[in-house]
This record gives C-alpha cells, sequence and structure tokens, in this order.
C-alpha cells in the first residue's frame, strides 16, 4: 500500500472520530458479547488519535453508518423484528432464515431467543408439532434460560390443547429437566426419547431434528445410536426406503459399534417382510448368523435364511441351514423344528425321500413320545408312497411298537404293518400282527378291524 493510500484510511478515521458528540451516540451499539460470540468491531472513539494532514489531501468523508457492527448481533435484530410480523409468508421466510442463523449461533447469549422464536413461528404457522420439539428443545439446550419459565408454561398448554391423548403423558415427562450436564448428550436424549415415546406424531419434525444434530455435533461419540434410533423412526412410520437407508448407513460407517447386530436385525426384517428383497434379506441373515453366533439374533437369522432360502428356491441352502440349526441349538425346539423342517424339503422339494426318512429317524432318536411317534409314522408313509418299499414302511411301525408299547398310538401302527403285510402277500405275518392286537390290546379300538381283517385273512 503506497504512502498517499494509508494516509487516506488514516483520514477517513480521523473524519469519522471528529463527528459531533450527538451523530455518534446516535449510532446504533450492539450488545455486549459472551464467549464464543463474534468480536463486536472497536467502537470508533476508541481509535487512537492520529495526526492530521492537510484538507486538501483529504476524501470526502463517509457516513458513520458505514463503519462495520457485529453481523451475528445485526442478523438477530433483523430476524427478531421481522418474526413479529403477522404475514404468513413473511413468517415462513423468517423462519426458514432463522434455522440457518441458528446453525452458526445456537451458542451465542441469543440462542435461547432465537429457539423460542423458532416455536412462535411455528405456532403462528399453525405447526404445532414442531412448536413442541421446538419449546421442548429450547429447555434441554438452554436449562439456565431466564426464559424457561415461559417456555414451560407455553408447552403445556400446548401439548393440553394440541398433542394426542397417547402421547401427552410422555410429552410431559420428557419435558421434565435433562439429566446429562454435556449439551450434545441431553440433544440426544431428547430426541431418543422423543423417537420413541412420540416418534410416529412427532414424526416431520423430529426427522429434521436427527440430520440437524449430526450437523452441528460431528464429533458425538454415539452418534451410530441416533442413526439406529433414526432407522427405528422410519420403521415406525413405515417408510421403508429410508428405513433400509439409515440401516445400511450405520452398518457402512460404524461397523464397530454395538449397535451392529440390532441394526443388521432390523435392516434384515425390512427387506424380507416389506420390500420383499429376498435375496438382500438372505444375505444379511447370513452375516448375522455367521458374525453373531450364539446370540438369539442369531438363531432367529438361521430360521430365516432357511425360510428365504426355500422361498428362493435354494433348497439345498435351506437344508444346510437346518443342519447348523440342529448342531447349534439343541435345546428347545429349534432342533425338532429344523429337523421337520429339513426332512420335507428333502422329500417335496429335493426328491430324496431315503434322506428324508434318515432325519425323521434322527429326530425320533432325540425327541420321544408323540413328537417321535408322528415322525416315525410320516417316515412310514414316505417309505409306502415315494419308495414302494414294505420292508421299510414296516421297520418304522415295529419302531414304534417296541419303544412305545403303551402308547395310544401304537395298536393303529400294528395293525398299519399287518395290511403292509397283506398288501405285500405275506399273509402268515399278516395275522402274526392281527393276533398281536387281539392279545395285547383286546379293549382298544383297533381290536375290531384286527378281528375282521384276521376273519378274512383265515379264509385265504
Amino acid at each position: 500500500m503506497t504512502r498517499l493510500s494509508i494516509s487516506v484510511s488514516l483520514l477517513i478515521l480521523i473524519s469519522a472520530h471528529n463527528l459531533p458528540a450527538a451523530a455518534r451516540e446516535e449510532q446504533p451499539q450492539p450488545k455486549p458479547e459472551t464467549a464464543g460470540q463474534l468480536q463486536k468491531p472497536a467502537a470508533v472513539s476508541e481509535l487512537p488519535e492520529l495526526p492530521k494532514e492537510p484538507a486538501a489531501a483529504v476524501e470526502a468523508p463517509r457516513p458513520a453508518a458505514a463503519v462495520p457492527v457485529n453481523v451475528m448481533w445485526a442478523e438477530w435484530e433483523y430476524l427478531k423484528k421481522h418474526g413479529e410480523d403477522k404475514d404468513e409468508d413473511v413468517g415462513a421466510s423468517v423462519l426458514e432464515q432463522l434455522t440457518g442463523w441458528q446453525r452458526l449461533y445456537a451458542d451465542t447469549e441469543y440462542g435461547g431467543d432465537a429457539q423460542l422464536l423458532k416455536a412462535d413461528l411455528h405456532l403462528k404457522l399453525g405447526n404445532y408439532k414442531a412448536a413442541i420439539v421446538d419449546l421442548l428443545k429450547h429447555l434441554y439446550e438452554y436449562p439456565e434460560s431466564e426464559l424457561n419459565p415461559a417456555v414451560r408454561k407455553l408447552l403445556t398448554g400446548t401439548i393440553d390443547k394440541k398433542a394426542g391423548k397417547k402421547v401427552k403423558a410422555a410429552l410431559i415427562e420428557i419435558a421434565k429437566p435433562p439429566g446429562p450436564a454435556d449439551k450434545a448428550e441431553r440433544l440426544a436424549l431428547l430426541i431418543k426419547n422423543l423417537a420413541d415415546q412420540a416418534g410416529e406424531e412427532l414424526y416431520e419434525p423430529l426427522t429434521g431434528e436427527f440430520q440437524e444434530f449430526f450437523y452441528r455435533f460431528p464429533l458425538y461419540a454415539k452418534r451410530d445410536e441416533l442413526q439406529l434410533a433414526l432407522g427405528n423412526l422410519y420403521l415406525a412410520k413405515e417408510e421403508y426406503i429410508p428405513a433400509r437407508l439409515a440401516y445400511e448407513k450405520l452398518i457402512q460407517v460404524y461397523p464397530a459399534s454395538r449397535s451392529l447386530l440390532a441394526a443388521k436385525k432390523s435392516l434384515a426384517d425390512v427387506l424380507a417382510d416389506k420390500l420383499k428383497d429376498y435375496n438382500a434379506a438372505l444375505n444379511v441373515y447370513q452375516d448375522i448368523a455367521a458374525d453373531f453366533p450364539g446370540t438369539p439374533q442369531a438363531w432367529l437369522a438361521y430360521g430365516q435364511t432357511a425360510r428365504l432360502s426355500e422361498r428362493q428356491k435354494r433348497y439345498d441352502l435351506a437344508v444346510e441351514t437346518y443342519e447348523k440349526i440342529v448342531a447349534l441349538y439343541q435345546e428347545g425346539n429349534a432342533a425338532y423344528d429344523a429337523l421337520k423342517s429339513e426332512a420335507k424339503v428333502l422329500r417335496e422339494n429335493l426328491s430324496k425321500p431315503k434322506e428324508s426318512i434318515d432325519v425323521l429317524n434322527r429326530l425320533a432318536d432325540k425327541y420321544k413320545g408323540e413328537k417321535a411317534i408322528a415322525a416315525l409314522n410320516l417316515a412310514a408313509e414316505t417309505a409306502r408312497r415315494d419308495l414302494k418299499d414294505t420292508e421299510t414302511e414296516i421297520k418304522m411301525y415295529d419302531r414304534i411298537t417296541a419303544e412305545y408299547p403303551d402308547d395310544p398310538q401304537t395298536p393303529k401302527a400294528v395293525f398299519a404293518a399287518a395290511q403292509a403285510y397283506e398288501k405285500n402277500q405275506n399273509l402268515d405275518k399278516a395275522r402274526e400282527y392281527c393276533t398281536k392286537i387281539l392279545e395285547k390290546y383286546p379293549d382298544d379300538p383297533m381290536a375290531k378291524k384286527a378281528q375282521k381283517s384276521l376273519n378274512s385273512l383265515m379264509g385265504k
């Protein structure tokens, strides 16, 4: 910069300094600032005295209004002024600008005022749901604000008049003073509680609050938990594509998250049950089963993998999955259901009746009583219809007789064996089995059938 230009600049400042006191006092003075705000420019009167230069070298002085003012404060005054306008179009425009202003200055001394103004504007525009969220957010973000009594009164009245009956009590409970000292933690708690307890009613403003939180607090340590809550909110509202994307984002961005299993399970369920993307769902279920062994979710994932494998006609994968369930989940009915389903797939879909019979025998080995008898009867039927194998059929009946001689179903098995022998022209064995029924189960209803059959056989 040349000496001449420096002199000119200095002389301009001198000219402003030499304005009459009354003129200087008429200039708008910004409010004092707190830590973290933009620094207010020094008042012109605080500048040091500068040497005067000849008047001929001085440019025409600029008006005092050209002196820069605190932009943050000036913008707030502008928004506050126009926020009082009764015109709805003006209010909507101010609301949009106010949201942008808050992103920059929410932590300044005017942040609480701006949050309350935002709620007022939403109420004026008839959006009471957004206003409720705004007012709750004020209590959580500015717990020490002098405005809180007025905020709480307005909030209580709005909830009482506008909120749905199902969420009123929850909203009043959420409105109690928050506990965490950290602001991000408080706001995260608010968002999660609202999503869990009033998510469907406050859906639109809440989704915006999730995004606003992510923007303001990029280093928040539990962003993954909020991401899961957002996915669940979309799911509760039956917004399945956004739900899918929310879960997928958590899985990709936070691979070490403690919420990973829950996100994968929810994603797989959405894909399978809501979006009908069975192949994608199958892949996720397989990941869960492989990555989280021993968990209840893994067990459910195995079941879903098998079910979807059948739906997709991937029958070998279904059989493989059922075998894994049998190996991993010995207790309860998990193995029973798996063996039963596997036998069905082998017989009906893979045309492997012999292998199906083997599975049913394994089932009868593991589960006794009624379940075993039903499995052995099914194995006998498979041998008769699919294999035309009388010997194997009768072996199944004989096993029932040997292992459960006193069961009410046993006489039926003995008579079925007698009929199988008769059909196969082994009349001696047929007579032997009919006689066995008459001797061991004379009071059973099958005795009459056995006697009738025996009379017929005796004539042959």
